[in-house]
């Protein structure tokens, strides 16, 4: 099994000026990456932290033992916290059976991905600082996961991405519509947990305006619907993080087609 040492080694750092892309090499590293993710997803935002959280200023679970982290970091700044301004977790289904398993499992049923014969990965806690918050920076996490995908020959990538806010009416017609023209394939289609389930499916299509939903939709779950992503069957509420979720699926056969040659004739 690879390690993030062994992905480090193998698998280049990606440069952009003052601005580097790749995996956490030590536990000081995904503790800036946790500061990062307190101050985005609680300062910030709406989530609601622990008290152990609270006091450590920092986002952290049961999963950030075994998960990637992969970071966007100024080598303009010295001190770490600040260095690392955007960061995700990834893991893979061949370290997740025997070491935590996957996030979204509370939220969905992924027995349909778990039986695909290749790799996957799980993608999740994804943020960028206020200040970078921009394509360069996007581009940069999305080169780390490219030559991530590309190292360890992963197929699908999946994951839970957000609407902010507990109210399914504000956001009725961009769920119904994510429903009728994204569905997953029904073989690798998570399913939201009975118990948690939301249904999508609000509003007839005909009722639906296609291109001005598209444009009221989330920043991030929009950029992955122009990777060409699905989505499961059913909303969730995440009370912690005072948002609705939708579980996405992704081929990587779809990014690597979009997106590979122009990660590469970028200049580093």
């Amino acid at each position: 099994m690879a390690t993030a040492e062994d992905y480090s080694r193998e698998v280049e750092s990606v440069h952009s000026g003052n601005f580097e892309v790749r995996l956490a090499r030590d536990l000081e590293e995904i503790d800036a990456a946790q500061s990062l993710r307190y101050r985005v997803f609680y300062e910030e935002m709406s989530a609601n932290p622990s008290s152990k959280m609270k006091a450590l200023k920092r986002d952290f679970d049961k999963f950030d033992n075994f998960w990637d982290h992969l970071l966007v970091l100024d080598n303009s700044k010295t001190d770490i916290e600040d260095k690392v301004i955007g960061t995700y977790r990834l893991n893979r289904k061949s370290r997740a059976q025997n070491l935590g398993g996957f996030y979204t499992s509370q939220e969905y049923n992924i027995e349909g991905l778990l039986k695909h014969p290749g790799e996957i990965l799980e993608l999740g806690r994804s943020c960028v600082d206020v200040n970078y918050r921009n394509g360069q920076t996007m581009q940069l996490l999305w080169r780390g996961i490219a030559n991530y995908v590309f190292f360890h020959n992963i197929e699908i990538m999946f994951g839970c991405a957000s609407f902010p806010g507990i109210k399914v009416e504000p956001i009725k017609m961009l769920l119904s519509y994510l429903y009728h023209n994204h569905l997953a394939p029904k073989d690798i289609r998570p399913v939201a947990v009975s118990n948690r389930y939301i249904d999508m499916n609000i509003l007839d299509k005909e009722k639906i305006n296609a291109i001005e939903t598209r444009k009221k939709i989330p920043p991030l779950i929009k950029g992955y619907l122009r990777l060409g992503c699905f989505v499961g069957d059913g909303a969730v509420l995440d009370q912690q993080f005072d948002t609705i979720d939708i579980c996405i699926v992704l081929k990587t056969d779809l990014v690597t087609r979009r997106y590979r040659a122009h990660y590469e004739s970028d200049t580093n």
